[in-house]
């Protein structure tokens, strides 16, 4: 018998993340849509929603169930969120939270239990893994250099965590004990099977086995064509794998026993149910159960729509593994039977690729989709070896060549937004930004069922709605955050930083000119070093390595300084000194840039190529020292002579990326002056703020300086009320003629607060 359909559980609104089972009568979702659902059996092929888990402020991202205790007879349900918050839910009173942890600083992205119910382990996007016993947190486990998607308690007390860094690590009490490597892209899901082995997926398609006694890999189990994002193991011991391939899987011995083929894009979750059934969670918010039992197999009708609804789907081709149509079969392929049950094959239809799969007990063929990779099939283009609708050029770093962005329109744009951040070595914050710049370069084509956000499950943007993502802040820009029309104003408080970048061109540059230099040359030493750094955030820089480059930075040549530039752009985030020998940083960059002598009203003449090269990384340096305390504090001793230089820079700046450093770092000034100034100072930044917003059509400078009203009038009611005069009417006009939809949006939401 081969599972099908049993049920299709509707409520949720939006993307379902996360489930567990509660024996083989109860399940419980999680939702993008801010909620939790209880699930609870109606009859042998119907759930009814029993309750709803309503105390997070933000998309739930990952569920557990905690077995009783003393304290908690009925046990736990424990749910974590983007709100960075974990939940603790008594099923006796499920009208608020039993409790709350927090603890960690972005969102909690994976949690599970131990058998005794007393420990919880969290994985989270912050990088960390926390071990909560009795509800307070004992170990923060660190080490990952990325995102820790997901956790796993084994039955000796041992802990598992595995990463976007593609590595899984064990730990015993607070300790790394053990690293198992050999996934090649980010592990996204960890599950305990018998026998003293666990099982890993990742993005990089697999499904592998380890023993905890060895740190070989002891199988891997290939057949998703794409991304597998959950596991779950079935009381006999078979693994059960979900993934963007919109496929559920079921693995015996190693093998592949079963796909499931679902009308979703992407599988986000599974569950195995006490009974032997299996539960899964797709992007189109639908909890859908399958059963090998008769007796729980959906009605005739309802299997039919399911088959209609998979027949339908448009299938990604890049989901689906390399395809040449020219090679594939006619339909007289169809004629012929499968080698095994559910064995998936493509036949090509006229100008049409369809995809079929083998129904071993009807003994035949039923259509699961069609194979499509394009608006008609037409005007591709080709990007290493493979056709797409769009190839996209994308200019990260100045100077640096644009980097290809590959789309199809049925593929996931958040699927190829990631697969395009990884491949480029560029941080996983800007997903967001990319997958958005796909839609709207696209015209939001869409193609089967909306798409979600591989990382946060966001929603597809329909043409008409209101994009989902326009709360998000942007890290290409530094754009802030938005309330939507109407709420109260809330203005950004948190410091725009910029630590991205093609690191290893930059030091590929620094190399190069090193090798040249005829004064100030950086060691070998410190070459590797350098070399050698963690660009994901911001890097540790050994001292002499900082002054080393600060040094080169002020005796190179004007036209060879900006690798050196580039590189303490990304050290001003960092706690180091602020002071090298007795000059301090804000005077040596100001030096090595040209900042306080080449910008101001009052400076001759106009700026060459490489000097706004130069200004932007040092403009960009100033801005990122306000990520730390130290670097705050030193900026704004030196605020005058800054603001001094600041006030008229943008008359001659003709470099949009130097525009938008230095409207970075008036926002970054404003938001300074709300913690550590007053009013009179707060005016001083607005006044300027102002001349600049009323004679820029740069975009991103606009966002920021509009910002810059919100935040000092938000604080200060001098600046609230010299605002209504300083820039009331450009703020009016922005709200209409900004020169994009954000800057329109956050000219109306300042210019409401202002008039209130």
């Amino acid at each position: 018998m081969t599972f099908k359909l049993s049920a299709e559980l509707h409520g949720h609104t939006s993307d379902v993340r996360g489930l567990v089972a509660q024996g083989g009568d109860i399940l419980v979702s999680v939702s993008r849509d801010k909620t939790g659902r209880i699930w609870k059996r109606a009859s042998p092929n119907d759930f009814n929603e029993d309750s709803a888990l309503l105390g997070h402020t933000d998309f739930v991202s990952t569920v557990t169930a905690i077995p009783p205790t003393p304290e908690y007879p009925s046990g736990l349900v424990a749910t974590g969120s983007a709100d960075k918050s974990i939940c603790l839910w008594d099923p006796t009173d499920l009208s608020q939270p039993a409790t709350k942890l927090d603890g960690h600083t972005d969102n909690v992205c994976a949690l599970d239990a131990s058998a005794d119910g007393r420990v919880l382990v969290s994985g989270s996007w912050d990088k960390t893994a926390k071990v909560w016993v009795d509800g307070a947190c004992k170990h923060t486990l660190r080490g990952h250099q990325h995102a820790v998607w997901c956790v796993l308690v084994m039955e000796n007390g041992e802990m598992l965590t595995g990463s976007a860094d593609r590595l899984i690590r064990r730990w015993e009490g607070g300790q790394l004990k053990a690293t198992y490597e050999g996934h090649t892209d980010c592990v996204r899901a960890l599950a305990l099977l018998p026998g003293g082995r666990f099982a890993s997926a990742a993005n990089d398609g697999s499904v592998r086995v380890w023993s905890l006694g060895s740190t070989q890999c002891l199988a891997e189990l290939t057949g998703h064509t794409s991304y597998v994002y959950a596991l779950s193991v079935l009381p006999d011991g078979a693994i059960v794998s979900g993934g963007e391939d919109r496929s559920v899987r079921v693995w015996r011995d190693n093998e592949l026993a079963q796909t499931i083929l679902v009308p979703s894009m992407s599988v986000w979750a599974v569950a195995a149910l006490g009974n032997g059934d299996i539960a899964c969670g797709t992007n189109d918010g639908i909890v859908r159960v399958f059963s090998e039992d008769r007796a729980r197999l959906a009605s005739p009708d309802a299997l039919a729509t399911f088959a209609q609804a998979n027949a339908s789907f448009a299938v990604a081709k890049n989901t689906m593994g390399d395809i040449d149509a020219s090679k594939l079969p006619g339909p007289e392929r169809l004629g012929q039977p499968g080698t095994k049950d559910q064995q998936v094959i493509m036949v090509k239809n006229g100008q049409i690729v369809e995809a079929y799969q083998w129904d071993q007990q009807a003994q035949g063929w039923s259509k699961v989709g069609e194979v499509v990779d394009a608006v008609g099939q037409t005007r591709k283009q080709e990007y290493e070896g493979k056709e797409y609708d769009y190839v996209f050029d994308v200019d990260i770093q100045e100077g640096a060549p644009p980097l290809k962005l590959p789309y199809n329109v049925a593929e996931n744009p958040y699927t190829a937004a990631q697969k395009f951040l990884e491949r480029n070595g560029i941080n996983l914050d800007h997903l967001d930004t990319v997958a958005n710049f796909i839609i709207k370069n696209t015209d939001g084509v869409q193609l089967g069922a909306p798409a979600g956000d591989p990382f946060t499950g966001g929603s597809r943007y329909v043409p008409g709605q209101a994009s989902a993502q326009a709360g998000v802040p942007d890290p290409f820009t530094g754009g802030s955050r938005y309330v939507p029309q109407g709420a109260a104003y809330d203005p950004p408080s948190e410091y725009v930083v910029n630590v991205q970048g093609n690191t290893a061109g930059i030091i590929k540059k620094l190399a190069e000119f090193n090798a040249t230099a005829d004064v100030h040359r950086l060691s070998d030493d410190q070459m590797q070093a350098l070399q050698k750094l963690d660009f994901s955030g911001p890097p540790q820089v050994a001292e002499d390595v900082y002054s080393a480059l600060l040094v080169s930075a002020l005796g190179w040549p004007k036209d060879k300084r900006f690798p050196c530039l580039d590189l303490l752009r990304f050290v001003a985030a960092t706690p180091l000194p602020y002071r090298v020998g007795n000059r301090p940083f804000v005077e040596s960059m100001a030096e090595a840039t040209g900042f306080f002598d080449l910008l101001g009203s009052e400076s001759p003449g106009g700026l060459t190529k490489s000097e706004e090269v130069n200004l932007m990384m040092g403009t960009r340096a100033f801005a990122n020292a306000f990520a730390t305390t130290q670097g705050a504090d030193h900026l704004w001793q030196s605020r005058k002579k800054v603001l001094k230089a600041l006030d008229g820079s943008w008359i001659k700046a003709t470099n949009p990326n130097l525009l938008t450093a230095l409207s970075t770092l008036y926002l970054n000034l404003a938001i300074a002056a709300t913690k550590k100034g007053d009013d009179d100072e707060g005016l001083n930044i607005l006044s300027a703020a102002s001349r600049f917003l009323s004679c820029t059509s740069n975009a991103d400078s606009q966002l920021r300086l509009v910002n810059v009203f919100g935040v000092l009038s938000h604080k200060f009611q001098l600046c609230k009320d010299s605002a209504r005069v300083l820039g009331d009417e450009t703020i009016v006009i922005l709200g209409f003629q900004g020169k994009s939809d954000a800057v329109r949006r956050a000219a109306k939401d300042v210019g409401t607060f202002l008039t209130s």
